[in-house]
């Protein structure tokens, strides 16, 4: 059991409860059956004390950025353009790697809610140039896992693709940057790919993304609200690559409203390469 009062108010985060049945999609009809191997108290506080500790000093201090996040991730669960073409594939893939990001990052556990930014992004933009790039023959070999597609490889052909290289001459008009470039002598690597080098270095736990360094040497996990920071910053960044590569690969695509304030919200505050690229997408200005 979670242990915050507000004052003597009795807080709801300090009760937990099963979920009815009628609350999953799928799952077995009927009540659960009667524990038959039951976790001791002594292990159970050794696992969830912590956790629980970080996600009470969390939620304390960031309420609106934990709402945004689980807004913007329930987005991708049923998207208005329901056809079941190459993207469709991973759109639930990545609402799971998106919610397991803001459970992980409510909890403490900061390098791993970045790995799972890693992995939703890795997979819009593959699926992006399955989309476009591809045959249906292409699309089922994928799937099937007899063929193999990296994130630089995706981002090469995206970026020879007719329509994106549109909106990189958009961009580059505005903003002398790209989106899927790579890095060169005196120029940045593009949007997406610097995003996910950002985002590989959690992946691999490089010294500078090491969990003992996102909790300020202890061996955690606790509450460093710098290190909680970083991790939305990063997700607002992958959401919104995320909705452009899914308007690129489906053109008639409407962006939801709980997705829209990423591209005009002051408290996101977006980059500007995401507020040109809505503007060519969408063909207006965000408000």
């Amino acid at each position: 059991m979670a242990r915050s009062f507000l004052g003597k108010i009795h807080d709801f985060r300090s009760t937990r409860e099963k979920l009815p049945p009628e609350a999953f999609a799928y799952g077995p009809e009927g009540p659960d059956p009667a524990p038959t191997d039951l976790i001791d108290t002594k292990t159970w506080n050794s696992v969830t004390s912590l956790p629980d500790d970080v996600s009470i000093r969390t939620s304390d201090y960031h309420g609106s950025e934990l709402r945004t996040m689980n807004q913007l991730w329930g987005s991708f669960i049923e998207p208005p353009d329901a056809d079941q073409d190459a993207m469709f594939h991973t759109m639930l893939d990545v609402a799971d790697e998106l919610q397991a990001c803001v459970y992980n990052s409510l909890c403490g556990y900061y390098r791993v809610a970045s790995s799972c930014l890693r992995n939703a992004l890795e997979l819009n933009t593959i699926e992006a140039y399955l989309q476009l790039c591809c045959t249906q023959s292409d699309v089922e070999q994928w799937i099937k896992g007899d063929r193999r597609i990296t994130f630089g490889e995706a981002c090469d052909h995206l970026r020879g693709h007719a329509t994106i290289q549109l909106l990189e001459s958009f961009v580059k008009s505005k903003m002398d940057y790209t989106i899927f470039g790579q890095k060169q002598t005196g120029k940045e690597e593009g949007w997406a790919r610097k995003t996910y080098s950002r985002l590989s270095e959690f992946t691999h736990a490089r010294p500078t993304a090491t969990m003992a360094r996102m909790w300020e040497g202890s061996n955690g996990p606790i509450y460093v609200p710098f290190s909680f920071g970083t991790v939305y910053a990063l997700y607002l960044e992958t959401a919104a690559i995320s909705w452009i590569l899914l308007k690129l690969a489906r053109p008639k695509f409407g962006l939801p409203p709980t997705a829209s304030h990423l591209f005009h919200s002051k408290n996101v505050r977006p980059a500007k390469v995401a507020i040109y690229s809505y503007e060519f997408l969408w063909g207006r200005l965000p408000r």
